[in-house]
C-alpha cells in the first residue's frame, strides 16, 4: 500500500513550480519595501565565480608602460653609443620612472631600474676613464718598449 500525496504540476523542464516563502503584511524591516518575486521559477544552475571589486580607496592601475622608463632605457643605452653623454640623462629619468611607476602602480619599475643600473655604470667607466687619461698625461707617463 502506497501513499502519495497530491499531485503538483510540473513544467516544461520537468522541474516543479518554485516554493516562495510566505509573505506577511508588516512582517518587512521598517525602510524595506515587500520583495517583487520573479514571475519565471529560477531553474537551478551552475554557480559563477564572483566579481572582484577594485579594493575601495585605490585608484586603477594606469594602462600601458611608463614612457619615461621606456625614454630612460633608450637613453641608457644611447649612453653606449655615444660615449656615456645621454646616460645622465638617462640616470635622471630612470629614477624619475621608478617613484613614478611605485607611486602609481603603472608598469615599467623593471625597465626603469635598468636603466639606472646601466646609467650609474657608464657615468662610473666614463669618471674612471678621464681620471685615469689625466693621471696618464699629467705625470708624462711613457710606455716605453
Amino acid at each position: 500500500m502506497t501513499t502519495s500525496g497530491p499531485e503538483q504540476p510540473y513544467d516544461d523542464a520537468g522541474l516543479p513550480p518554485p516554493v516562495y516563502p510566505p509573505v506577511y503584511p508588516g512582517a518587512a524591516p521598517p525602510g524595506y519595501g515587500a520583495v517583487p518575486y520573479p514571475a519565471y521559477p529560477s531553474y537551478p544552475s551552475y554557480p559563477s565565480y564572483p566579481s572582484y571589486p577594485a579594493y575601495p580607496g585605490y585608484p586603477a592601475r594606469p594602462p600601458g608602460t611608463n614612457g619615461k622608463a621606456i625614454a630612460a632605457l633608450a637613453t641608457a643605452l644611447g649612453g653606449l653609443i655615444c660615449c656615456g653623454l645621454p646616460s645622465i640623462v638617462g640616470l635622471v629619468l630612470g629614477i624619475i620612472a621608478m617613484r613614478e611607476t611605485r607611486r602609481t602602480g603603472q608598469k615599467g619599475f623593471g625597465l626603469a631600474a635598468a636603466a639606472v643600473v646601466i646609467s650609474t655604470l657608464l657615468i662610473i667607466v666614463g669618471v674612471l676613464y678621464v681620471a685615469l687619461t689625466t693621471l696618464l698625461y699629467a705625470g708624462n707617463w711613457q710606455w716605453a718598449p
